[in-house]
């Protein structure tokens, strides 16, 4: 009869609550078009060599033994560390917003909320659903991309001022990126496993497909 069937509500417990705005779409899109070039295959090519060689020197080579005992001898420079990991984490999710409008999609606005119980930062990349697989896995993997970037400076920087700390900022950083992976809350890994089989809500069928295997 041309009426809107009515929605289901979704599950609130894995959602992100409390949400404020920081940045307004405008702002973010403006953002997105400047970090364009991160995305040319070049670039992503010499931050993806560039990621394992600092591995390689980090854990293989000077190991991060040196900078978690300089961290701990000195209590205030874990307020530098907390610092430096929050701002990296709104860079990341202004990585994905680059990674959207870098496809042909218009991110939304970033804001910050809680996700079950810890505050973490989001962007609204709802418009990238019009892209392609390889386009909604772009804008997926964003967020970790600016996270190796950071993780490359972060190395570069220990270089020149041989400040041990920041060999615990590599690490830590990697270890975000991990967590940013699992695919068990709506985190990054999450959307890449939901936009490689092609199911846009994964959590939600799994209720009906465990119920299916009943006898």
């Amino acid at each position: 009869e041309g009426n809107s069937p009515p929605e289901k509500a979704s599950d609130t417990l894995l959602g992100l609550k409390l949400r404020r705005q920081l940045l307004p779409p405008r702002a973010v899109q403006a953002l997105g078009r400047l970090a364009h070039p991160l995305f040319w295959p070049p670039v992503i090519v010499a931050v993806i060599v560039g990621l394992v060689a600092v591995d390689v020197w980090l854990f293989f080579i000077h190991g991060v033994g040196a900078g978690l005992r300089a961290t701990v001898e000195q209590p205030i420079v874990f307020l530098l560390v907390a610092s430096v990991l929050v701002v990296s984490a709104a860079l990341h999710e202004l990585g994905h917003a680059a990674a959207c409008s870098f496809g042909g999609a218009k991110p939304g606005g970033m804001g910050a909320g809680i996700y079950i119980v810890w505050p973490a930062f989001y962007t609204d990349v709802t418009d990238a659903y019009q892209l392609d697989r390889r386009g909604r896995l772009r804008t997926d993997l964003g967020g970790i991309y600016v996270n190796a970037m950071i993780v490359i400076a972060t190395a570069l920087l220990y270089s020149v001022t041989r400040y041990e700390p920041l060999v615990l900022l590599c690490f830590l950083q990697q270890i975000q990126v991990l967590q940013q992976l699992l695919p068990f809350l709506r985190l990054d890994g999450y959307y890449v496993v939901a936009d490689l089989v092609g199911v846009p809500d994964l959590f939600r069928r799994i209720g009906p497909v465990l119920r299916s295997a009943l006898p």
